[in-house]
């Protein structure tokens, strides 16, 4: 799985990171990304936790084993 945050969407409501500390950071302005764009299997579910925790839907998630978009 892979995921990008997109920096022109984000709003700095730190949702993503609430919802997922160990793949989404934040930046000293408060503006996240990803801590990393391949995830872990065992981090799967919290990327996608965090993605959907985006009010602008500023993160794509990407499983490369179907290679369908989320």
């Amino acid at each position: 799985m892979r995921v990008h945050v997109d920096p022109s969407m984000c709003q700095a409501h730190n949702r993503r990171h609430s919802a997922a500390p160990e793949v989404y950071e934040l930046d000293d302005m408060g503006f996240g990304h990803a801590s990393m764009t391949t995830v872990p299997k065992e981090l799967e579910e919290a990327a996608r936790l965090g993605a959907l925790a985006c009010p602008e839907r500023a993160i794509s998630v990407r499983d490369d084993s179907s290679d369908k978009a989320e």
